[in-house]
């Protein structure tokens, strides 16, 4: 698919057009090989490390955290060191063996904050590992191995519902883990034992083309590969959002394979081309992102033009020659491309948490722009261009059909568990639960847990907070729809600070009816909101709202708007059952809003005093209205997630 391609220009100038040279025999799959399990394994690593991080910042403050992350990030700038004091070669074993080694090693032993940081380090090392590795390639090379890489990745995902075999246990993960490793293991040998591709002389300009990855990668993990974004985002299935994913890398693949992806192009032409892949990132990703069907045609977009940007981009650091100064530069230019995914991932990510002082959907726009300027400032080191190969193009797209197995193993596997029965006729058991992202009191992501305490309270109505479709605070896994297959209950999706993270309701009543808003915002902070939904329960119906209002001493104020807006939203509809975290406790004047002049009153039964989170407060509360009789309330205690969650039986008037 990508022999021809493979082969590297020969003779290319700095400053000047392309001399023509010897043609270099093909390196063969194995360096391909190399390149696309050593990205899949780093975005694995950063998928996993991320909630780690996060979990991090919860236990020392986000100054420490912001400390940590910041040199974990910049550990990519060793790169040079390890090559100057142990040569070219030790580098490539010792960052892209590292990183294989870290991943058996958290498949074997559940991951951690340590094992995040080290992971992460390693990580950004190997960034600079990869052009050592894929020295010999064309920046098409490089480009079709990396999404192939992807490709795969993205596909092995989907056969375990986007839940990283690397948070589980059991055959199925550990055999996607031995074949990422052992492949990479086994090409990283042949390439060991190979003879080693001298590296020419490196200006600095060339050597900015290494950064381009870290944007692209940053891109790949957020948007473009991630079947639970482009699911949440595009309000589609997750079988139609990896078929989408599958198209867009097909696409890219037949594209970089036909011989129209050009290696020398006009620098204005890649900026334009970064722009419009940024424009429709920062579209569609964040706060304030469009979303439905339109997503569709900007991922499958966005996917050729990334995999374009970054083949003219890498081209030149990995040139066979040139005049200029030693290959470390490369490290350099690599190892920035790693600080610019912490700089693009991090912040967004803190962005579903705490308020950033711009609107989080310039980060993937920046991302974009990188991309195209960086390609931009290598593009005019110059090159034949390939030739035309349509049938190379047609095979290549073909090829990528085969990436919807990971599709079909989702599609047919059957969920494993059943919705329970009522307790009593005209009786609902309801779950008010703010999961956490899904992440548990040990920083590991862990919707089984999740699953298991619903399932022990016998549930009909699951009220979630906190829930993730594709955020990166549960490793872009699309925990709403795995929970929904899991207990084999209908999704409700309400997206709030962003398409990824939000409320959610779980049932397995009838749903009549369904809605979701979120609450008006004049700064650029993250906006809370609610979804609702009406089901049917014997002969009558009941209404059911999650919410999660502001955290914070300092924003008694903005929950007050925000309770005056649910219940303007509510309407003073009977038998209605409202529950969250109002990150407000029993004595608090904006939480009494809820029940005064309104024939709302909570559940708990008595004096119930029981906390609601780990750290003893008491901020999750449900509230029921005329037509809703408590026989049963409960605070079950659970290290599933940083909250435990409000559990009511409820006797349904009429």
């Amino acid at each position: 698919m990508a022999s021809t391609d493979a082969n590297t220009d020969a003779g290319t100038r700095t400053g000047g057009p392309a001399a023509s040279g010897p043609s270099i025999v093909p390196p063969g799959p194995a360096r391909l090989a190399l390149i696309a399990v050593t990205v899949a394994v780093l975005a694995q690593t950063l998928r996993f490390a991320l909630p780690q991080l996060d979990h991090f910042a919860d236990r020392t403050g986000p100054a420490v955290a912001a400390v940590g992350v910041i040199i974990v990030f910049l550990a990519g700038f060793a790169a040079p060191v390890v090559r100057r004091a142990a040569g070219s070669r030790a580098l490539l074993l010792g960052a892209v063996g590292g990183l294989l080694a870290v991943r058996l090693l958290a498949q074997a032993v559940e991951p951690r904050v340590w094992l995040a940081f080290a992971a992460t380090a390693i990580g950004m090392i190997a960034v600079g590992a990869l052009y050592e590795g894929a020295r010999g390639l064309s920046g098409v090379g490089f480009a079709t191995a990396t999404v192939a890489g992807l490709s795969i990745d993205a596909a092995v995902r989907m056969c375990f519902a986007t839940w990283d075999p690397v948070w589980r246990g059991g055959a199925g993960p550990w055999l996607a883990c031995l074949a990422f490793v052992g492949l990479g293991a086994a090409a990283l040998y042949r390439e060991m034992s190979a003879e080693p591709v001298a590296a020419p002389g490196i200006s600095w300009r060339d050597a900015l083309g290494a950064a381009a990855f870290g944007p692209f990668l940053a891109l790949q993990v957020l948007i473009l590969s991630s079947p639970a974004f482009v699911a949440s985002s595009g309000w589609l299935s997750l079988t139609a959002a990896h078929a989408t994913i599958v198209a867009g890398q097909g696409l890219a693949l037949a594209f970089l394979a036909s011989g129209l992806a050009v290696r020398a192009v006009p620098g204005g032409v890649c900026v334009l081309g970064g722009t419009v892949l940024g424009v429709g990132a920062g579209a569609v990703a964040g706060t304030y992102a469009l979303s439905g069907i339109e997503v569709v045609p900007i991922v499958i977009l966005g996917q050729v033009l990334s995999a374009w940007l970054l083949a003219v981009a890498v081209r030149a650091p990995l040139r066979r020659a040139g005049a200029g100064g030693p290959a470390w530069r490369v490290d350099a230019g690599a190892a920035l491309g790693g600080l610019l995914i912490a700089l693009i991932l991090v912040p967004y990510q803190v962005s579903a948490i705490s308020p950033l002082p711009f609107p989080n959907n310039v980060l993937p726009g920046i991302a974009g722009i990188a991309l195209g300027a960086l390609a931009a400032i290598a593009s005019a080191r110059g090159g034949p261009l390939p030739a035309r190969a349509p049938l190379r193009a047609l095979t290549a797209g073909a090829a990528a059909l085969g990436l919807l197995a990971g599709t079909l193993v989702f599609t047919v596997a059957a969920p494993d568990g059943k919705a329970p029965a009522p307790p009593l006729p005209g009786h609902v058991r309801v779950l008010s639960y703010n999961i956490h992202d899904a992440v548990n009191q040990a920083g590991r992501l862990d919707p089984e847990g999740i699953a298991r305490v619903i399932e022990e309270q016998q549930a009909q109505v699951v009220l979630l907070q906190e829930a993730s479709r594709g955020s990166l605070l549960s490793g872009t896994a699309d925990v709403g729809v795995w929970l929904s297959r899991r207990l084999g209950m209908k999704l409700i999706w309400g997206p709030a600070a962003d398409g990824q993270f939000g409320n959610a309701i779980l049932t397995s009543l009838p749903v009549h009816s369904s809605g979701t808003g979120r609450w008006p915002r004049g700064d650029w902070s993250q906006i809370r909101g609610y979804v609702w939904a009406r089901l049917g329960v014997g002969n009558t119906t009941m209404d059911v709202w999650s919410t999660h209002l502001e955290g914070g001493e300092n924003q008694a104020d903005e929950r007050a708007r925000s309770i005056a807006a649910l219940l303007r939203a509510w309407g003073g509809a009977p038998r209605t059952l409202i529950g969250g975290d109002f990150n407000a406790g029993p004595d608090s004047p904006e939480l009494a809003a809820m029940t005064e002049g309104t024939d709302l009153r909570s559940t708990a039964i008595g004096d119930d005093t029981s906390p609601t989170r780990s750290d003893g407060a008491r901020v999750d509360w449900i509230f029921g209205s005329d037509g809703i009789l408590v026989t049963e309330y409960d605070v079950p205690v659970s290290d599933a997630s940083d909250h435990y969650p409000v559990a009511v039986t409820v006797r349904i008037g009429r």
